[in-house]
Formats: C-alpha cells, sequence, structure tokens
C-alpha cells in the first residue's frame, strides 16, 4: 500500500509535470548501446542525483520511480499526436504529458462498464484485441504496466489472450510510421515470458513484416548503488500458476537471483511487407 505522502507526490508530480521540463531533463542519450538492446543503468538515468547517491524521483517503489522517468523521456514531444492507451487506470502522468504537449490523449480498459462507450478524446470501455477505432487513426498506441497482464492465468485468464491478436489490431490502428510504447516489469507478475525476462521470446512478439525499429529497453537491471529489488512472496504465489512452459531448473533460479527491472518496448509500424524487405 502506498502512504498518504507516497500518493500526494504521485499526484503532484503528474498534475505539475512539463514536457519542457522533460525535454530539457532527458536531452541527449541516457542509455548504452547493449547489441540490439539499450541499458539504463542507475547512475546513467537522468532521475540518479550523483551526489545523493539516490534516485530523484521521490515517491513510489524503486519499478514506479523508472515508470515515471521513462514516461518523462519518451511523451514530451507528442504535439498534434492521435494518443491511444491502452488499460489507463488511474495513473495520469503520460495523459497528461500528452495533453500538454499539444496532443490528444484517448483511453480504452476493460475494466470500464461495456456500456462506457469511447470516444477520440476520451476514455471508456475497450482492449487490446479489439479496438473501436477506424484503421490508421493513431500516431502512438502505447500501455502502462498493462501488456504483461494479456492473458493472465493468475486470478482466472483474462482477456485479451492472444499478443499476436492484440498486436495485429493495435498495427491496424495505427498510422503508417505510428509507433508503440509498452513498459513491463520483469521477474514480477503477469504473463510467463515477463516473468522470465525471456526477451527473444518478447521481440518475436513483434515480427519484421510488420514492425520495424523494434528496441527494447532495460531500466534498472543494473541498479547499482541503488538498493536491489526483489520479488515478494506475494508475486511468488502466482509463479506457478503462470509458468507452464520453462524447465523447473531455469525457474528455481529466477526466484533465487532475479531482481525487479523494467522493461521498456517501442516499435514503428511499417506500411507493408515491401517496405521490409527494402529496409532489411
Amino acid at each position: 500500500m502506498h502512504s498518504k505522502k507516497d500518493s500526494l507526490l504521485k499526484r503532484l508530480h503528474s498534475l505539475t509535470i512539463s514536457p519542457d521540463r522533460c525535454a530539457s531533463k532527458w536531452a541527449g542519450r541516457y542509455w548504452q548501446d547493449a547489441e540490439s538492446d539499450r541499458v539504463v543503468a542507475c547512475t546513467g538515468c537522468r532521475s540518479f542525483q550523483p551526489g545523493t547517491q539516490r534516485c530523484g524521483i521521490r515517491f513510489g517503489t524503486p519499478l514506479r520511480k523508472c515508470v515515471v522517468s521513462s514516461i518523462e523521456a519518451h511523451f514530451h514531444n507528442c504535439a498534434g499526436q492521435e494518443a491511444l492507451e491502452i488499460g489507463y487506470g488511474r495513473f495520469k502522468l503520460a495523459r497528461n504529458l500528452i495533453v500538454r504537449c499539444g496532443g490528444r490523449w484517448t483511453g480504452v480498459d476493460p475494466r470500464h462498464s461495456p456500456g462506457s462507450e469511447v470516444r477520440l478524446g476520451q476514455g471508456g470501455y475497450g482492449h487490446a484485441s479489439h479496438l473501436p477505432f477506424a484503421d490508421d487513426t493513431f500516431d502512438t498506441v502505447f500501455g502502462v504496466q498493462s501488456i504483461e497482464h494479456w492473458g493472465q492465468r493468475a486470478n482466472g485468464v483474462r482477456e485479451p489472450a492472444s499478443y499476436e491478436d492484440c498486436l495485429a489490431e493495435i498495427w491496424r490502428v495505427l498510422k503508417p510510421n505510428g509507433r508503440i510504447y509498452f513498459d513491463a516489469p520483469v521477474h514480477f507478475h503477469g504473463n510467463e515470458m515477463f516473468i522470465m525476462g525471456d526477451l527473444e521470446r518478447v521481440r518475436g512478439q513483434l515480427p519484421e513484416d510488420r514492425w520495424g525499429d523494434v528496441t527494447l529497453e532495460r531500466w534498472r537491471e543494473d541498479y547499482a548503488p541503488l538498493e536491489r529489488y526483489e520479488p515478494s512472496e506475494t508475486e511468488f504465489k502466482d509463479w506457478p500458476v503462470e509458468l507452464v512452459s520453462y524447465p523447473e531448473a531455469e525457474i528455481a533460479h529466477a526466484r533465487a537471483t532475479g531482481v525487479v527491472w523494467l522493461l521498456v518496448i517501442t516499435a514503428t509500424k511499417r506500411h507493408s511487407q515491401a517496405d521490409s524487405l527494402a529496409s532489411s
């Protein structure tokens, strides 16, 4: 549970977030390249304060601090864009940045009543496998801590259950060269590929004939000198339900040694298969 102070600081940060300040804070490279991935070590993160050896985000778990930093880095330049958030909930940081940049935010969430019709510029019922919008509508489709729950087995199978179907539907409503952004915790909860940190399997959800510029960012995997953040017994209770495709030895190793970090997935919509072949 968040403390009252934590909740107030989170709300204040969201209410006062400035696109210009974020653009200044996150200008230039804040990552290191590691083959086809980006590694955002805590010491290289713009939220890290070398003098105090602390994260400058003053609220939330270590994972939430990374989520806030990543949103600041990715959503401060959305002027004139149509942006769709999937599973938007009550955390308004990204939508506030988008609106203050001069973009338009729309949200869908399966937890809303099916009778709450969604329209451009507002939120309502919907889920990733069935988006009630025309082809080529959005410049950006994104989700904050939602993609790992698609088809989650714990607490009953959740809809939508097919990553292939969901991402095909997202591809449909994106404009050509539109982008996706999804962040998810690793070694924590949700779909087994995120629990296990199976980046090859995650990348495989984005086939080259549909998606280009696929980038995986690894925030806080290299956390020193900040605290180690491990999954709790609460998360471990769901692991036997979720983890059905991995050997017991790999699962035991992840449970014994895994630290929680943030995976950020970005990619752009290819126009067609011909575009994919031309760029390869």
